[in-house]
């Protein structure tokens, strides 16, 4: 046995395993710049709920989302969290800044990560993270430090994160409308996650 249990009362460690079964975890997306993905995420919201989750919804906003807006994305299931801007689009950082949650699902917008799935490179549209203030004052330290490769913030997070685990295809489907009559708008069976590119469903 490790050492450290020899130490420790048995209420102490019933009040460890108290707090570890009973961690708060989230699904979290971002809004900034424009409203122009309110909609969407009224819809993301319903998804969720309607696969009846049991996870906060966490919306982080900036001023340029209405009192109008917010309020529809309350009513949708959002809770909603106002932030400061950080150079676009590295304000998705502020999701390791979410104190209350110990771990975070984060669904992101398609015109920042549309970046195809390869063998060496993530897609941040859909991740997986757990909250930490060192980490977030260690992305921002290196927001200035480091390029992107392509000037968004999947190719900031690729070039800090040199490790990483991939979630599989199913987790973050790419799914590719071009035009409203589109006839392969059906999408397969066992998917988590539907990444639109191009035209969107709710729009």
């Amino acid at each position: 046995k490790e050492i450290w249990r020899y130490f420790m009362s048995q209420a102490r460690l019933a009040k460890l395993n108290y707090t570890t079964y009973h961690q708060r975890e989230a699904y979290v997306t971002i809004l900034h710049s424009s409203e122009a993905y309110v909609c969407g995420a009224i819809a993301l919201a319903e998804s969720i709920i309607q696969k009846n989750s049991s996870r906060d919804l966490v919306l982080l906003h900036d001023k340029s989302i209405s009192g109008k807006s917010l309020r529809s994305l309350r009513a949708a299931g959002w809770k909603t969290k106002w932030i400061s801007r950080i150079r676009s689009p590295f304000a998705k950082k502020d999701s390791y800044n979410e104190w209350n949650y110990s771990k975070l699902r984060f669904f992101f917008y398609p015109e920042l990560s549309a970046a195809g799935n390869d063998k060496v490179l993530f897609n941040s549209g859909v991740m997986v993270i757990e909250p930490s203030l060192c980490k977030f004052e260690d992305l921002m330290l290196k927001s200035f430090q480091v390029s992107s490769y392509n000037g968004g913030d999947q190719g900031f997070l690729n070039e800090v994160f040199t490790w990483w685990h991939r979630l599989p295809k199913r987790i973050n489907h790419l799914k590719v409308f071009s035009k409203q009559d589109d006839k392969e708008h059906q999408v397969g069976d066992g998917l988590y996650a539907i990444h639109y590119l191009g035209l969107k469903p709710w729009m």
